[in-house]
């Protein structure tokens, strides 16, 4: 049994040894920016702007490396340039020229030794990739359109705006379409008339939803526009969604009582799902309130598909650093409604308390979340 064990070692250090590969390992391949999003400012040229350095991290596990070639959408010298590195370096910076999405790949050539059939061994190459779609994202610093906004001359915002929007300089960056959103809502909070805008609240969910389709790397992040979209989603989410709710004992349920009433709130509250999911980068946040809704709205077929998908997801959820108080705030309703409904189905607790006790790390001081941890899932507590 020892020589056996010995000689398979033996054989398989040998091999190590010949082919070069580690046994278990692959050869892997990734990379990494300093900054995803860049901001092309015709009044501020300053190094850095406009600038960013991309680095490829290959490991061998015993291959032999041969080169990297990285490959940018657009075209070279026109949309972007090399300032430092080549495209043939493992680290590379390059200054862009033009607003859009930019897709990166990174390659790398490796070379393994193969055995032939003669029993000589000789090198044979291939390549190992890693590409991503709409890495880099150049923005264009909309001074104009600042000054327009912190001056509330809404109607104004709105029109130039628009003009920017179809622009083909600026086909690909959400930022217009943000400032578009922002007039129709500073319209729609100011009650403010003109007879080209009919609808500016419509308008402003559209225009929303828009640039958060086209916001690829995070614009929306950008302190000054998270903080107003903040404010919108939050205005969004209590007209549609939360004065729709009952609030008994302390934390929300569903309105029971007229069927007739009933069912047009449930109706109600499923549009107001619908448009928040379209305004919000994190989906996650509200799809435990879509659940709960849909369940009561005897949907159980497409509640139950949510929870299933839903439940692991928010239990690998590391922070919601990235979501708006408002997505916080439809998330906690959507966990405390769901955690109503889950018993009634398994005829256990066990998801209840598992969401229950994963989101008690965000909302453990929350009034509404300690109430009806405390006094409706007391279970909870003990596991």
């Amino acid at each position: 049994m020892k020589t056996t064990l010995l000689f398979r070692l033996t054989l398989l250090l040998t091999i190590t040894l010949l082919t070069g590969v580690s046994f278990g390992q692959k050869p892997s391949l990734s990379m990494k920016s300093n900054k995803r999003i860049l901001t092309l400012d015709e009044e501020d040229d300053s190094p850095g702007n406009n600038t960013v350095k991309l680095d490829a991290t290959f490991i061998p596990a015993g291959t032999k490396k041969i080169g990297t070639l990285w490959t940018i959408s657009g075209i070279q010298d026109k949309d972007w340039e090399v300032i430092g590195g080549t495209l043939n370096s493992p680290s590379v910076e390059l200054k862009f020229k033009k607003v859009g999405n930019y897709d990166v790949t990174v390659t790398t050539t490796y070379s393994v030794k193969v055995k032939l059939k003669n029993g000589e061994f000789e090198e044979e190459e291939t390549d190992i990739e890693v590409e991503e779609e709409a890495f880099i994202t150049v923005t264009n610093n909309l001074d104009e359109l600042t000054q327009i906004h912190a001056d509330s001359n809404f109607v104004k915002l709105v029109k130039k705006s628009a003009d920017y929007v179809v622009k083909p300089k600026f086909a690909g960056d959400p930022t217009p379409t943000i400032f578009l959103a922002k007039g129709y809502y500073g319209m729609y909070r100011k009650d403010i008339k003109d007879p080209l805008i009919n609808e500016p609240y419509d308008e402003a969910i559209n225009a929303v939803a828009s640039a958060i389709e086209m916001d690829q790397n995070g614009i929306f992040y950008v302190p000054v526009h998270k903080m107003w979209l903040n404010n919108f989603q939050t205005e969004i989410l209590n007209n549609e969604i939360l004065f729709k709710l009952e609030n008994q004992y302390g934390y929300p349920s569903f309105y029971q009582g007229n069927p007739s009433k009933e069912l047009i709130l449930l109706d109600e509250l499923k549009e107001g799902i619908d448009l928040y999911l379209s305004i919000t980068k994190s989906q996650i946040a509200v799809k435990f309130l879509e659940a709960a809704i849909r369940f009561k709205a005897k949907d159980t077929k497409t509640a139950n598909s949510i929870w299933k998908v839903e439940i692991p997801n928010i239990l690998k959820l590391k922070n919601i650093d990235k979501f708006t108080e408002a997505d916080k705030l439809a998330l906690k309703t959507g966990v405390l409604l769901s955690a109503q409904i889950l018993p009634t189905i398994e005829k256990n607790n066990t998801n209840s308390c598992l969401l229950l006790n994963k989101i008690k790390e965000w909302f453990g001081d929350d009034k509404d979340f300690i109430t009806f941890y405390e006094e409706k899932m007391k279970s909870c507590i003990e596991q």
